[in-house]
């Protein structure tokens, strides 16, 4: 099993680091299990150590990078911007763990709650269970992901070379228009799928259309961050409303109070202790463990019936929960204090989601569970590790600087940070908010099935730029999937690869600049002919192959 475990690592950093550019670039981050089997499959059979239960063995430890990395980048970049040095990365790691490690505990009696006794669709981890099943390394799809995935990169390195980034449409508002030249958005809207992709493009759109008909018809100032706060109570209720439709059953209380092992409580008592030497009042720790165990629940079971796991929300739901119990006993919550409640329990709730898929694809293919649960604290623990050069990169002036504007977004962590330092327009975001509620109240009886809110805020959020290009991507989905579902399971690969290809560069270029200022263009050029002949190589691997 030492092989599986340390492919898993290497898979999981590299998606850790990747997925955080992504996320922070466009705010949407698909489940990376695809990307995990894929490479999973690769490494293991270059060391002569594959089979279908060491690739799930593998797969199920890599995917938890990408979400730790949603755990931070959805959450924290607002404190970052608000008060960088308040915490020490030390502390930070320390949250991170302790919550992937307590949110991987808390999952194991619910595996056998939702995953055996109701078994819940995990269609993610379902879709990965049966990739495995069918003996995904047979066919030719890792050198495609070798080929477009280097391709991608090698397109990034130029495009920036020669500055080549958009194509400038004017400006409405306060928001321009621009036609990215960013293939790795198209690739998330195939990724996403027709519906969410259309629902985001179609939140962009109307932010346009609504801009011009507004400052036309009422010749009002600009009306852009009105739209914005709409949109943003749009994802939030849609979030809202789908925590109400989804706790509307019984949830197992044995599974979280009684079934949990010695050591879960353990881990409970050293999470509450870290929380509280960082400065957390004692009553907030207390009130932020419980609401922990009930999140994870209720994100367990989200994500086996939906496939969304809205982990930035869980975690504000409760930091803003907990703030008004401080209220109400007259006590104030430290806003940086708000800000790691948030994190620990986005953290938590972020691996019980990608948990749960694993013990899905693992019910599929016969894996021992419990060996999920052993790679996934391994890769877990070393992951948290990474976060010191994760936040250096984020907190230098070459991404700090640009957070919350057209070049890094961010927008779930644009959106927690307003909701936990206060909204500029509340009553237009309260309005979105209700609004979204009442949708899901009818999608619930079957109705409004088509309309996927939370892409749709999304879209109203961060307007027309990123949504155009997801649309595309959408309209891909659309037309591969009426082919096959070969030819779909072929584009989600290559689009994933192109996620990876142009991620790495990202990042890599936002590392260089912050540690190697002197030498971005050795670096980078070096990285341009080593890839190339990589390229080379692989091109001809495949034609051999095929």
């Amino acid at each position: 099993m030492l092989k599986p475990i340390i492919t898993a690592v290497i898979i999981a950093v590299f998606l850790f680091f990747t997925s955080a550019y992504i996320a922070l670039k466009m705010g949407a981050l698909p489940w990376p299990i695809i990307f995990s089997i894929i490479v999973s499959s690769g490494i293991l059979k270059l060391v002569n150590d594959l089979s279908p239960n060491r690739i799930n063995i593998a797969q199920a430890g890599g995917s938890i990078g990408g979400l730790m990395a949603a755990a931070v980048v959805f959450t924290l970049p607002g404190l970052i911007i608000e008060n960088p040095n308040y915490f020490s990365h030390g502390w930070l790691v320390l949250v991170c763990a302790s919550g992937a490690i307590l949110g991987i505990g808390l999952s194991i009696p619910l595996r056998e709650e939702y995953v055996v006794k109701r078994n819940l669709p995990f269609p993610a981890g379902r879709a990965g269970g049966e990739v495995i099943k069918a003996g995904f390394n047979k066919d030719h799809r890792f050198e495609l992901m070798l080929i477009f995935g280097i391709l991608a990169a090698l397109f990034t390195l130029a495009k920036d070379a020669l500055g080549w980034n958009y194509i400038d449409l004017g400006i409405v508002g306060s928001q321009p228009i621009l036609i990215l030249i960013m293939p790795m958005v198209i690739a998330t809207g195939v990724i996403l799928g027709s519906a969410n992709s259309f629902s985001w493009g179609a939140g962009g759109i109307i932010s346009v259309i609504a801009a011009m008909g507004f400052t036309a018809m009422f010749n009002t100032p600009d009306i852009t961050p009105k739209i914005q706060n709409f949109g943003m109570g749009m994802v939030i209720g849609s979030g809202i409303g789908y925590i109400l439709l989804h706790s509307g059953s019984t949830l197992p209380s044995k599974s979280i109070i009684f079934k949990q092992q010695p050591w879960v409580w353990g881990m409970a008592i050293i999470s509450g202790l870290i929380l509280f030497f960082m400065g957390i009042p004692i009553f907030a720790v207390v009130l932020c463990l419980i609401l922990t165990f009930f999140t994870v629940n209720l994100a367990s079971r989200m994500t086996g019936l939906t496939n969304i796991d809205p982990l930035e929300q869980f975690g504000l739901l409760s930091a803003l929960l907990i703030t008004f119990f401080f209220g109400m006993a007259n006590l104030d919550l430290a806003l940086e204090h708000r800000y790691i409640i948030t994190f620990f329990i986005a953290t938590a709730t972020a691996i019980a989601g990608d948990i749960g898929h694993d013990y899905k694809s693992a019910q599929i293919v016969e894996t021992d569970h419990k060996q999920i649960v052993i790679v996934d604290l391994v890769a877990a623990m070393v992951v948290a590790l990474m976060i010191p050069l994760l936040l250096g990169v984020i907190q230098s002036p070459v991404i700090a600087e640009k957070l919350f504007t057209p070049e890094f977004p961010a927008p779930q962590a644009h959106i927690v940070a307003m909701n936990l330092k206060g909204l500029p327009h509340p009553s237009i975001f309260i309005s979105g908010l209700i609004l979204a509620i009442v949708i899901e109240a009818f999608r619930s009886r079957g109705k409004l099935s088509a309309v996927h809110l939370m892409p749709l805020g999304i879209g109203l959020f961060l307007g027309f730029n990123l949504a155009f290009l997801i649309a595309i991507g959408g309209l891909i989905a659309l037309r591969v999937s009426k082919k096959s579902h070969e030819h779909m399971l072929t584009a989600i690969v290559i689009s994933a690869a192109i996620l990876g290809g142009e991620g790495t560069i990202g990042f890599l270029q936002s590392t260089v600049k912050v540690f190697f200022p002197d030498k971005v263009s050795l670096v980078l050029g070096s990285t341009a002919l080593l890839l190339i002949a990589l390229l080379a190589r692989s091109i001809r691997g495949h034609i051999q192959k095929v």
